[in-house]
């Protein structure tokens, strides 16, 4: 008897599955108010400025780019009330759409910038940061086959040291590239790094970024792995990308990447929150100290 009422049980949940999984609730999206968004992301070494300038999109609509495009939208830079430059508008670019070639603007460590953008659609937005000061690396150094990968392969070891300043927040980011000449065909190649590094963090374009949190005001020892390898007859130079960051933009490359990797989970996935830095507006500007040096 007890057979019975087991199997009748289990067959009743089983026939009433497709009802139970098939159930559609109607849920309204919250009512939604367009914004511009903004992309600058700026540094010491720019000979132009490039910036990307369109709107917020609700939920339900279509965000082509064609119908996100702000095309009458002012970008502006400013040192306080000083206006350096109006970043002229571009059509019919993907990455951009204002841009200011051969650029006389100077970005000076430690100096407050803003970016205001405007539209008439649109209430004003604007961003304020502080160019991050240049820490410069007192060694660097590349090392050929002097890692061993997570296959057993040898792999190339770069080594940063510098002196992180002591009573404040710094952040760092780094990259290694090379470029390939091979019949005086010149091409740049940059390279994915890997370490063991706890402080190091996945960021953008294949490079990699760090917080001071746990080293504030210490020496500190980087070492990064990559692969490398030379062709016969081929001439190669590699270099070292070194960037010191603003906050805001650690946390911006932080949100992509997490937002990237939680969309591995599908319908499991928990939504990420990007950052930004604008009032009144959406996006991020950054202006960050490059070095580049050859290794």
């Amino acid at each position: 008897m007890k057979n019975i009422l087991f199997f009748t049980l289990i067959f009743i949940l089983f026939t009433s599955c497709e009802d139970f999984f098939s159930t559609t609730l109607n849920v309204d999206p919250p009512p939604h108010k367009d914004q511009i968004v903004t992309s600058a992301f700026f540094s010491n070494t720019d000979t132009s400025l490039v910036a990307l300038v369109n709107r917020s999109t609700a939920i339900l609509e279509n965000s082509n780019f064609d119908t996100r495009n702000l095309e009458n939208s002012n970008v502006r830079l400013f040192t306080g009330d000083e206006l350096l430059t109006t970043l002229p508008y571009e059509a019919d670019q993907f990455q951009f759409n204002h841009r200011e070639e051969n650029t006389t603007v100077v970005f000076n460590p430690g100096q407050e910038y803003t970016l205001k953008v405007d539209h008439p659609d649109y209430e004003e937005a604007s961003a304020t940061i502080v160019v991050p000061k240049e820490i410069v690396p007192f060694r660097f150094e590349l090392e050929e086959d002097a890692a061993v990968d997570e296959f057993g392969d040898r792999s190339d070891r770069v080594t940063v040291e510098f002196t992180d300043p002591a009573d404040e927040e710094n952040y760092y980011e780094v990259a290694v590239y090379s470029i390939r000449n091979f019949n005086n065909d010149a091409y740049a190649e940059s390279h994915y790094i890997t370490s063991l590094d706890f402080n190091l963090e996945e960021s953008l374009y294949d490079a990699s970024i760090l917080s001071d949190q746990t080293f504030n005001g210490q020496d500190y020892k980087l070492q990064i792995t990559i692969d490398r390898f030379q062709n016969e007859g081929e001439e190669l130079q590699t270099f070292l990308v070194w960037r010191s960051v603003t906050k805001d933009y650690y946390q911006f490359a932080r949100s992509l990447i997490l937002q990237r990797n939680s969309e591995d989970f599908g319908p499991f996935s928990e939504p990420v929150a990007i950052k930004s830095n604008f009032e009144k507006g959406l996006g991020l500007f950054s202006i960050n100290f490059e070095r580049i040096y050859p290794l």
